[in-house]
């Protein structure tokens, strides 16, 4: 009977391993060749997550494997001849170095390798790791697509990461319809106030909305002469004004400004527009209407936690500022080590964004129709990202995490990210509803 040798590393044994062994049993007895941990380590830069004793005993368990012998990575006829071995089967990726007539070539099983069950594997991870439901503004969510291409990587000399990077700030300039995006390591709150101290001087509105748009006054630069008026006063405001400030999407109060009218009433007051856009780039629409804006990674964007943004139009002047880190300028031109890891993270859920937004729209829409008696607010003041609920919504089970937000409510704020990593949405079966004491 002729010698049949079936070539393989095996470090996952799967289907299509089993099907290479059983189409070469047709032609004899089957040897495997298994490639040492040594050699595998040196051609595919990790150790097999089995060694080579216990791949090859689990080889030898499999009806019709004759032999496993230890094999280099790359097979000569001086292999071949080694093991007294007529035929050498090999899937339609091979690169060994024997002539024709003691080759047998058979395609690969379409859709499964090592790799894609690794890429599986790390999937299921990060399922399992997702079981808790946070029901916070982000991050919520650690997907796949954020890790996967996770690696050593460095802002300068590092083709890798440019090609990164610049896909990134480019998705990032058309989302936030502006011109100019600096990115860095920190907050949203950092890139407000970077933002705020960079372009932000003279007379100031602010619009008041709750916790996030009260603070902006916080970050402002000393010398501001800052007007605070409610959003429902909007409209009453007059004279001139260098900028109007606002939080597009408040999320303390799960409450969303129109703001194309902001945008109008700045026009009338001859002011440019400077949003917080923190829990709404990624999810509304019209950022382009700002002159200047701020936001991080790990919201509407999707990113893992630790990068933010500063966006703007170009032509902008910008304030003098002599400190070195707090400065836009530094970010702006990498003169400090940057986000790396979180454009990285960004890089991953690009081509995904629209489908994540989606289940955000499902899950708000969940929340809409399930509790609409303890929902009072108008439609076009909702918020993508959250609910606020007139009502005590709290978790049946340990695994859910609810948000507090900044402000004294008497209902509960529901926020939409965490079941963006799935079809199905099961937010309100996880949670349980009750009236508000009227006492």
């Amino acid at each position: 009977m002729k010698r049949i040798m079936v070539d393989m590393s095996a470090t996952l044994i799967h289907h299509g391993h089993i099907r290479l062994i059983k189409k070469s049993r047709k032609y004899g007895s089957v040897v495997v060749g298994l490639t040492s941990d040594e050699e595998v380590a040196a051609k595919k830069g990790y150790l097999p997550e089995l060694p080579f004793e216990y791949r090859k005993e689990i080889l030898e368990a499999i009806e019709g494997v004759s032999e496993v012998v230890s094999t280099p990575w790359l097979l000569t006829e001086s292999v071949l001849d080694k093991h007294n071995i007529d035929l050498l089967v090999h899937g339609d990726d091979n690169s060994n170095l024997i002539p024709q007539n003691r080759l047998l070539i058979f395609p690969r099983t379409k859709g499964i390798s090592s790799s894609k069950m690794r890429e599986n594997a790390c999937r299921s991870i990060t399922q399992i790791n997702n079981r808790k439901l946070m029901l916070t503004p982000g991050p919520a969510i650690v997907l796949h697509e954020n890790i996967k291409y996770l690696k050593p990587i460095f802002g300068r000399g590092d083709e890798e990461y440019q090609v990164m990077a610049k896909r990134v700030i480019n998705w990032v300039r058309q989302i936030s319809g502006q011109d100019e995006i600096v990115m860095a390591q920190g907050s949203a709150t950092f890139a407000l106030e970077l933002a705020a101290h960079s372009f932000i001087s003279g007379k100031i509105l602010l619009i008041s909305t709750g916790y996030y748009s009260d603070r902006l006054q916080r970050l402002l630069p000393e010398g501001c002469n800052v007007t605070i008026a409610e959003y429902e006063t909007l409209n009453k405001i007059q004279g001139k004004f260098d900028w109007v400030l606002c939080a597009y999407t408040e999320t303390s109060q799960a409450f969303k400004v129109d703001l194309g009218d902001v945008k109008s009433k700045a026009n009338n007051l001859n002011a440019r527009l400077y949003v917080d856009a923190t829990g709404s780039i990624g999810l509304e629409n019209k950022h382009e209407l700002a002159d200047v804006m701020a936001f991080s990674s790990c919201k509407g964007l999707f990113g893992l936690t630790g990068g933010c943004f500063v966006a703007y139009k170009k032509g902008i002047q910008k304030n003098e500022i002599s400190n070195f880190y707090f400065n836009l300028d530094t970010h702006k031109n990498k003169l400090v080590t940057g986000p790396y890891h979180v454009v990285a993270s960004l890089y991953g859920v690009i081509d995904i964004h629209d489908d994540l937004v989606m289940r955000v729209k499902k899950s708000k829409q969940c929340v809409l129709n399930s509790w609409k008696q303890y929902i009072d607010l108008e439609d076009k003041y909702q918020p993508l990202l959250c609910t606020y609920v007139e009502a005590k919504v709290s978790a049946k089970d340990e695994e859910t995490v609810m948000y507090q937000p900044r402000s004294e409510l008497p209902g509960s704020v529901v926020c939409h990210f965490g079941e963006i990593h799935q079809d199905a949405v099961k937010i309100v079966e996880r949670l349980e509803i009750s009236e508000i004491s009227k006492c």
